[in-house]
């Protein structure tokens, strides 16, 4: 009985004794120990495992976080995003506006420079073209007198002298003096003359009485002619088909001088005209208009023109005309 263990069981019906090897007593205390094991390394591991979930939940919180903060940080990169849109707008409005206001103010100031004869130096600024325009006239207010009353025989003098009427029969006035998109270089540029639509061919006459300067092709002008008048007046004939003179005849009003056409740098027949003064251009719109019955309304309508000396020199040539 050495090596076995005596297990009793009792109950109502009596007790009854069950002997077991001590070798299954050791390997029932080694299952014991096992389960004990087990359970011990479960409960350290549970516990591992529970430090490891809470260590990812406070990371996961702190993502949750830094997510936050980035979003936070995102609507306000588009908030300051939208508005510099918003500012970048508004700018770009408010540039087409001055930009627009500048064109506005340089056409009034080529009105002025117009109505003043100062011819626009487009190498000057536009400072430079404002004051430019303040002293002539200031000059122009100083040196303004009470138009005088001229004789027929000076009236019928200045009319032969000086440009005046229709030097073609023309359709209409395709181009105006001053700013305007050139039709062939589509860029903004001053010109210095009216075209007049007419037909190829069609003659053009001698606004008053003068010698041919030039007569000849030049460049964008095409086939080209120019007349010097009296008292410092000039004409000048874009685009013509052909010449009725040659440089050096002397033409009298009404005289046949060219033709109409489309040469040089042209996009339809016309006739280039230009009229200067002291090398200065003028507008040759108030010329056309001029004739007798008007004579007297052309120094109201260009001043640039020292209208009170040119009378003093008609007066003069017929003063001297009449003494012999």
């Amino acid at each position: 009985m050495k090596n076995r263990l005596i297990i009793t069981i009792s109950d109502i019906h009596g007790s009854k004794q069950y002997s077991v090897h001590e070798i299954i007593k050791k390997v029932i205390a080694g299952v014991i120990l096992l389960l004990l094991t087990i359970a011990f390394s479960t409960y350290f591991y549970i516990n591992f495992l529970n430090s490891q979930l809470s260590k990812l939940n406070r990371q996961k919180i702190e993502f949750q976080n830094e997510i936050v903060v980035l979003e936070e940080t995102s609507a306000d990169y588009k908030y300051k995003h939208d508005m510099l849109q918003k500012e970048n707008i508004q700018l770009t409005q408010l540039i087409e506006e001055n930009n627009d206001k500048l064109a506005s103010v340089n056409e009034k100031l080529q009105e002025v420079e117009e109505m003043i004869g100062y011819g626009p130096d487009l190498n000057a600024s536009f400072q430079d073209r404002v004051e430019n325009a303040r002293d002539k006239v200031v000059q122009a207010l100083k040196e303004e007198v009470q138009q005088e009353q001229i004789s027929s025989i000076q009236k019928a003098l200045v009319l032969k002298s000086i440009p005046n009427g229709k030097p073609l029969k023309y359709t209409r006035i395709s181009s105006d003096y001053g700013y305007r998109i050139h039709p062939v270089t589509k860029k903004k540029s001053f010109h210095p003359a009216i075209d007049l639509r007419a037909k190829r061919g069609t003659p053009i006459y001698a606004p008053a009485s003068g010698v041919v300067v030039m007569a000849k092709r030049k460049g964008a002008y095409g086939k080209f002619l120019l007349l010097a008048h009296s008292f410092g007046f000039k004409t000048a004939y874009g685009h013509l088909s052909g010449f009725a003179v040659k440089s050096g005849d002397f033409v009298s009003k009404g005289d046949l001088i060219a033709y109409v056409g489309n040469t040089g740098r042209s996009t339809g027949p016309h006739l280039h005209y230009e009229i200067r003064y002291l090398d200065k251009w003028l507008n040759p719109k108030p010329f056309i208009q001029w004739d007798l019955e008007n004579i007297n309304d052309i120094s109201d309508k260009i001043t640039q023109v020292r209208w009170k000396s040119i009378l003093q020199q008609t007066q003069d040539i017929i003063t001297l005309s009449t003494e012999q």
